[in-house]
């Protein structure tokens, strides 16, 4: 039995039942509207909801009702939970000629007329972060599906570490990259750097979760080596306290703001406020918070790590992610020289602007006619 939510009334599903009664009927997998919207919620939502708006033989699947963050159709279809849902029920309601889309990087296993998004291996690269039991069923699961499924990823440097990681050919992969337009979107809240109490001096920015793989530390250190710096330093969303040990004097500095996840509207005010924006990650599939700075007129400085220097070309100062002076001397330079903050800005803005949801949207509709038509390798 399919419940049905979300579509203001019942024609589109009855004419989606239609194509499927008459042949092959594509199914998004929208278990990520059940989870908070992160990473790799946002890329399957952007992704996933211009999908089933330029295809007339999509559908949205899920196994409970979306998050409010989500507006998107989805078709309420009930049984098991988790990976269960998607091993067991979701598996049994296809159709022998569908196609399943899984942009949250599962799906089920065997299942060959279907597409995955792995968004990276970065599990398997910088393991700390993330718990034994997590890293072995993940590389057990996404294993089986790149030897079965058309995989698909999130930038270059992720297809050679996802085929390193299975033993797959990495020309097998397609690249779809990630955007940022969808924060151009949001109106901002303009009262938030001062209701944060970020407003009195100049910041620069991290953004992102507290996942040792950001390498909030080494930005901190880098921070504090700085002689009486003229701005401040913000991060947003780090907050577990072993990234702000008091061996590095941090954990109550004065000019140091600790910030909790914040919705869309103050993160947008929050990133344009800021004099620069610094990705010290030394692990991205992708980086999306870099692009949106860049979208926004932030100067960005970033890791040369993993799919960074890709992602960023030269619109970011590029720095070596474990080297604390290095990245204290590019804080200094981007908040201290206008002129080069404005020739940052500009580069940001053209180098942001060559990604858009849309294209990368189109891109993968093409993906799924050729799975659809049993091509299931890209060149």
């Amino acid at each position: 039995m399919i419940e049905h939510r979300g579509l203001p009334n019942p024609l589109p599903m009855f004419g989606n039942i239609a194509n499927h009664i008459g042949g092959r009927l594509i199914h998004l997998n929208a278990r990520f509207t059940g989870q908070p919207m992160t990473g790799v919620q946002r890329v399957a939502y952007e992704l996933g909801r211009r999908l089933i708006t330029t295809r007339t033989d999509a559908v949205t699947v899920a196994p409970e009702p979306p998050r409010p963050d989500y507006a998107m159709p989805v078709e309420v279809v009930p049984g098991l939970s988790g990976h269960l849902w998607e091993q067991v029920t979701l598996r049994r309601h296809l159709g022998p000629q569908d196609v399943l889309v899984g942009l949250g990087g599962t799906g089920p296993v065997g299942l060959r007329r279907q597409i995955v998004m792995i968004h990276d291996v970065n599990y398997l690269l910088g393991p700390d972060g993330f718990s034994r039991r997590f890293r072995v069923a993940y590389r057990v699961l996404q294993g089986a599906l790149a030897r079965q499924a058309t995989i698909c990823t999130v930038s270059h440097w992720s297809a050679r570490e996802i085929a390193r990681a299975f033993g797959i050919d990495a020309s097998r992969i397609e690249v779809i990259y990630n955007a940022a337009d969808h924060i151009l979107e949001v109106e901002p809240d303009r009262s938030a750097p001062e209701r944060l109490g970020i407003a009195a001096r100049p910041y620069a920015l991290c953004v992102g979760s507290a996942n040792p793989n950001k390498n909030f530390a080494t930005a901190l250190a880098a921070y504090a080596a700085l002689d009486n710096p003229a701005f401040d330093l913000v991060i947003v969303g780090g907050g577990d306290p072993r990234i702000f040990g008091d061996e590095i004097g941090m954990a109550k500095h004065p000019r140091l703001h600790r910030l909790s996840r914040i919705n869309d509207a103050e993160l947008r005010a929050v990133i344009e406020g800021a004099a620069a924006f610094l990705m010290p990650s030394l692990l991205e599939g992708f980086g999306i918070p870099a692009i949106e700075a860049m979208a926004l007129g932030t100067p960005v400085i970033a890791a040369k790590a993993s799919a960074l220097p890709e992602v960023c070309g030269e619109a970011a100062l590029l720095v070596d992610p474990l080297d604390v002076g290095e990245m204290g001397c590019a804080m200094l330079a981007v908040t201290g020289d206008a002129q080069l903050a404005q020739r940052m800005i500009a580069k940001g803005r053209l180098q942001a602007a060559s990604y858009a949801w849309d294209r990368s949207a189109r891109r993968l509709s093409g993906l799924v006619d050729r799975v659809a038509q049993g091509a299931t390798t890209s060149r």
